[in-house]
């Protein structure tokens, strides 16, 4: 049975995705639990596995291409179906597909995408999705240039992407001076290609208008602001213009926690990392001062007896927040061993959705690239985080063994705790502080 395969939505938040690898090509035959293609959700990148047999008759959705959830991006049937026809059987025919046309705006469309008054519109029998007719627009194509696109997308629409160039094309195009609205394209779809450029520039093919002087801005390259990064972008843009942040700033004499964690190391048998230290000290101060571990959603403030503690990643995708669940319940070397396997999987991009939620509070490190301070924006739906910068030797203020203040060179580090004003209060943000520095200074108590 022909079955319409879409963009799934694998996530509470999820509203798009990004199609990273079809692991099947046009014509090849797909058995049900076979991998079909891998997708990226809001932070990772997961493989979505075929649900029938038969065979890949159509791909709707291309390589590192986005769509929204539920958007149609390929037909999967018997040998010799017109997929064509099962589109329009699923989307209910033909006014459904000229009013929503959900699979042909196949190049990360919505299907409620309002349309855009272009020359286009005049142009009887030419069948465009929102986003081709607003390409044209925005880029003044010839229409007759336009008509002659194959499309790809829902009974044949031309869809956005059949319209656009490659992107070596372009640059070709630009360096050359050859106006890509009059070169035939001999890619997929009719779509323009760097060999087309050039062929047409040798045969004095159109020649695009020259410029004035030097361009004040010259652009390597255009990249969709979509997927994780807007994800991220949208999230803490809501946390900082919503939350009122409040910001406490310290340094930390960190003498006695290296020799303590080089001891450690040295007869542990594993290695612990420095952040290692850091999730179970957070957990600790977190349990002497629950108000700290709270979240505000809704009208509720949340409290919390499990203390969850993140730890920033920047990963392939984008940050990336793993989570160690629990934390007051394990051990340093549980810890260590959790951590390194949620990192490693995390800058690859193969955490489950689980393993980077449910946090209650994050620490954010950036010691190791030589930050001296940097200030963290809250991870919502939490209320505080927690910057760690680097480690760096400074003149400082110490007792001798006699009380007297001398001047010593210590290796110190600066942290820097943001909470949400709302609900944590200022007196309560520096005890949880000092708290932190007194067990990082005192680093056996860390493990009492």
């Amino acid at each position: 049975m022909a079955e319409v395969i879409i963009m799934p939505k694998l996530g509470f938040n999820m509203d798009n995705g990004q199609l990273v690898a079809w692991h099947k090509s046009v014509g090849d035959p797909v058995a049900k639990g076979d991998p079909l293609f891998d997708i990226n959700t809001d932070k990772t990148t997961m493989p979505v596995e075929a649900t029938s047999d038969g065979i890949l008759l159509k791909i709707l959705l291309e390589e590192l291409e986005f769509a929204d959830v539920f958007t149609p991006i390929a037909v999967v049937g018997a040998a010799g179906e017109d997929p064509d026809a099962i589109l329009a059987a699923y989307g209910g025919g033909e006014s459904s597909a000229q009013s929503a046309a959900p699979a042909g705006e196949a190049d990360g469309g919505a299907s409620a995408a309002p349309s855009v008054p272009s020359p286009a519109a005049a142009a009887p029998g030419l069948n465009l999705t929102p986003k081709a007719r607003k390409l044209v627009a925005d880029q003044e194509l010839d229409i007759a240039s336009v008509a002659a696109v194959t499309g790809t997308g829902y009974r044949g629409g031309i869809t956005a992407k059949d319209i656009k160039a490659s992107p070596l094309a372009k640059k070709i195009a630009s360096r050359d001076g050859v106006d890509l609205a009059g070169v035939a394209g001999t890619g997929h779809a009719g779509k323009v290609m760097a060999a087309d450029v050039r062929a047409a520039g040798a045969s004095g093919g159109p020649v695009a208008s020259a410029g004035t002087g030097t361009p004040d801005k010259i652009e390597s390259k255009r990249v969709p602001y979509a997927g994780v990064r807007k994800i991220i972008g949208d999230r803490l843009a809501a946390s900082k213009f919503t939350a009122p942040h409040l910001y406490f700033t310290d340094a930390i004499d960190t003498t006695a926690f290296a020799a303590f964690r080089k001891e450690v190391n040295e007869k542990s048998g594993q290695k612990i990392a420095v952040s290692d230290f850091f999730t179970l000290a957070a957990s600790k101060a977190l349990q002497k001062f629950p108000g700290m571990n709270v979240s505000l959603q809704g009208d509720e403030i949340i409290y919390y007896e499990s203390t969850n503690i993140g730890t920033a990643v920047a990963g392939d995708q984008g940050l990336i927040v793993p989570v160690i669940k629990n934390a007051q319940q394990k051990t340093l070397g549980q810890i260590a061993r959790e951590s390194r396997d949620l990192v490693e999987r995390a800058k690859a991009g193969q955490l489950n959705p689980d393993e980077f939620s449910g946090g209650t509070f994050t620490i954010s490190n950036l010691g190791m690239f030589g930050i001296e301070n940097f200030t963290a924006i809250i991870n919502p739906p939490e209320s505080a985080i927690l910057s760690v910068s680097s480690v760096r030797k400074k003149p400082v203020v110490v007792q001798d063994a006699s009380g007297e203040d001398v001047i010593a060179i210590r290796p110190m580090m600066n942290v820097q705790l943001t909470v949400d004003h709302r609900v944590i209060d200022g007196l309560l943000a520096a005890q949880f502080l000092a708290c932190f520095k007194e067990l990082l200074e005192n680093p056996l108590t860390i493990l009492m």
